[in-house]
């Protein structure tokens, strides 16, 4: 070898970096990516799969919570996403101070909205907000609507705010209204106003942006109220037909449907995405043919063998029931793949709560 000619080994840059700085730069990312660093090598496989650095770097969709018929005093099952094995999330409500006759009313990224009536009388009902991965809740303060209220939801991005927020949308027969209680102020703003568009509860809502995104009944928009209780916009929704869905997925806002053919018949599955959020322009993201979709079942009566249940939060699949039994189905956009994953049960009620856990300590809640 000649003189000042050596083999010298390329250091990798990323070799210098200690774990608590990786874990730290991964925690940063989308659950998705930091599943696929996992690929590359066993030294990251290890490193994101151990159980402490685990609870620092991001979930993806664990399961999802259902209720049942004729439970109102009991607690709600837990599904995991593949639909086999012990729950991955307990579903105990043990760690609340009132956890009989409970009922679950929504549930937003990582948090659940209870409300639970000992007496089982409407004005005798408490609001709670939890974290059942760590067992951490938090009590609403009453409120003077209790008579009035309709429908119930919960907003919260743990991206943007630790603080979470409950809409309770209220009705009489002179006007609408509802009241946002945040977390982090600890009050509630009283809002009534007619241009206020009820919610109904059957209907999905996303939170995103800071704002209640929901499905207007017997209207193809999607209302959009800030925390303040007010109506920013109303966002046109791709068609008109009765069985719209909305998620958030990807960090975009989907919309899914069937559309019907010619002859007025349910003929394919239609998914949209939301690309250009200020300028409300929707693209036509998916198509299928909504026999294969549905397991080759009759598409005649949507409305009783067909239910929604989410849009995975960081992947392209879709989860509904078909069928009396409300046989659990995911279905692959990507390799167009349809799989059953388990039978829920005909008791099964009509929505659906799909949870993606939290490790973190949020201020707003405690134990």
């Amino acid at each position: 070898m000649a003189k000042g000619r050596r083999s010298k080994r390329r250091r990798c840059p990323a070799s210098s970096l200690t774990n608590d700085l990786v874990v730290e730069i991964l925690s940063r990312l989308p659950a998705r990516s930091v599943c696929r660093f996992k690929c590359v090598s066993a030294t990251w496989r290890d490193l994101i799969s151990h159980p402490v650095h685990r609870m620092k770097l991001p979930q993806t969709l664990a399961g999802f919570f259902t209720m049942h018929d004729g439970e109102m005093c009991s607690v709600p099952h837990f599904t995991n996403v593949s639909g086999t094995g012990p729950p991955l999330v307990s579903h105990s409500l043990d760690f609340l101070p009132i956890h009989k006759r409970t009922f679950l009313l929504d549930s937003c990224n990582s948090l659940l909205l209870y409300i639970c009536s000992p007496t089982l009388c409407r004005t005798d009902c408490h609001y709670f907000v939890c974290n059942p991965t760590t067992e951490e809740w938090a009590a609403l303060p009453d409120s003077n609507q209790g008579h009035k209220r309709r429908a119930s939801c919960l907003g919260f991005d743990p991206a943007m705010s630790p603080h979470f927020y409950v809409y309770e949308f209220f009705q009489d027969y002179l006007v609408n209204g509802v009241e946002v209680y945040s977390s982090e102020t600890g009050e509630r703003v009283h809002r009534e106003d007619n241009d206020i568009i009820p919610f109904d509860y059957r209907r999905s809502n996303v939170f995103l942006n800071g704002c209640l995104h929901y499905l207007v009944y017997d209207n193809p928009t999607i209302a959009v109220l800030d925390t303040q209780g007010k109506l920013r916009m109303s966002i046109p929704v791709p068609n008109n037909e009765d069985y719209g869905f909305i998620q958030l997925s990807q960090g975009r806002l989907h919309y899914a449907n069937f559309e019907a053919d010619d002859e007025d018949q349910v003929a394919r599955l239609v998914v949209y995405v939301l690309d250009d959020y200020e300028n409300q322009q929707w693209r036509l993201k998916h198509m299928a043919e909504a026999s294969y979709v549905l397991l080759g079942q009759t598409c005649h009566n949507l409305a009783r063998t067909f239910e929604w249940v989410a849009i995975h939060p960081d992947c392209n699949m879709i989860f509904y029931t078909v069928g009396w039994d409300k046989t659990l189905v995911s279905y692959d956009i990507d390799r167009r793949q349809v799989q059953v994953i388990c039978t829920l049960g005909e008791d099964t009620r009509e929505k659906y709560f799909p949870y993606v856990p939290l490790f973190s300590e949020l201020q707003a809640l405690h134990r």
